[in-house]
């Protein structure tokens, strides 16, 4: 998944164009676009939605969080739907992961095709549990981050200083997501950028985001999908260099060591070629 758009639950029209747009996935946010009073017209919602599903689209419904009144709820709703994906909102540890896979593994349809991506790094005792994702259920799938919830627990004026780069501690915050990922075996998704009028500044955090690890990126406005899947869809040039790196290892006669173009190349030039050709293909 190179993007995943929010839509509101609630909002049928703004669904309709998610549906008629480029984006890879939806996430149908039953979350923070919905107003508590809005939560049971959110969850009916979402129910017709797939009642007339006809796309080949990835769908992920957004939960509210586990220490609400809302969730539990949430998922008789939607569990009987089997979603592509089910997004943890504010994870604080994988035991939060492995409470939302036993309920998939306990429904028979969702058993079979639903997986988990859990937002680890909303509240400051997630950033303290990042390893406790590995092993907390064969449904979970990505972690991915998030800046907006950490800044309010924290009580900071803002997330970004006047350049638009993020403060130290949500580098921080970004980096163990992507470290817990990896940890994980799971994709790693970067968080949105939410100047959606800042077309460069969008580039740029997705081009960062791509070349450190991250496979996809969670977008607020369908204006920033053309960006973000170019950004994410491998070129010619990088296709064409991995299946050399992949040549050249698999015909090396040094112990799966061997140049390429002048450089030194190994097992990790080689896991990261295979994975971007298994990406491709």
């Amino acid at each position: 998944m190179r993007s995943l758009l929010f839509v509101p639950a609630d909002d049928a029209k703004k669904q309709k164009k998610a549906l008629d747009s480029a984006t890879d996935a939806i996430i149908l946010d039953m979350e923070d676009s919905v107003a508590a009073g809005n939560k049971l017209k959110a969850r009916s919602s979402v129910v017709d939605f797939f009642s007339h599903l006809t796309t080949d689209k990835i769908i992920i419904i957004r939960i509210n969080a586990l220490d609400t009144e809302f969730w539990q709820d949430d998922m008789v709703a939607i569990l009987p739907l089997a979603p592509d994906y089910i997004l943890i909102p504010k994870a604080r540890s994988g035991a939060d992961v492995a409470t939302i896979n036993g309920l998939i593994k306990a429904n028979v349809k969702a058993a079979s095709k639903t997986r988990i991506i859990a937002l680890v790094t909303e509240l400051p005792e997630s950033m303290f549990n990042i390893s406790s994702f590995k092993n907390s259920g064969e449904a979970l799938a990505g972690l991915t981050w998030g800046a907006e919830d950490l800044s309010a627990e924290l009580g900071a004026q803002n997330n970004k200083d006047a350049d638009g780069v993020y403060f130290p501690v949500y580098q921080m915050a970004r980096s163990f997501c992507l470290l817990g990922a990896a940890h994980a075996g799971v994709a790693a998704i970067d968080s949105v950028f939410t100047n959606f009028k800042d077309d460069a500044g969008l580039r740029a955090e997705a081009e960062r985001a791509k070349t450190e690890g991250f496979q996809g990126k969670m977008l607020i406005h369908p204006c920033q999908i053309a960006i973000v899947n170019a950004v994410f869809s491998p070129s010619e040039a990088e296709i064409s260099h991995a299946r050399q790196v992949i040549a050249a290892i698999e015909n090396s006669t040094s112990g799966g060591v061997a140049q390429l173009d002048g450089e030194m190349i190994d097992q990790p030039h080689y896991k990261r070629a295979l994975n971007l050709i298994k990406g491709v293909n």
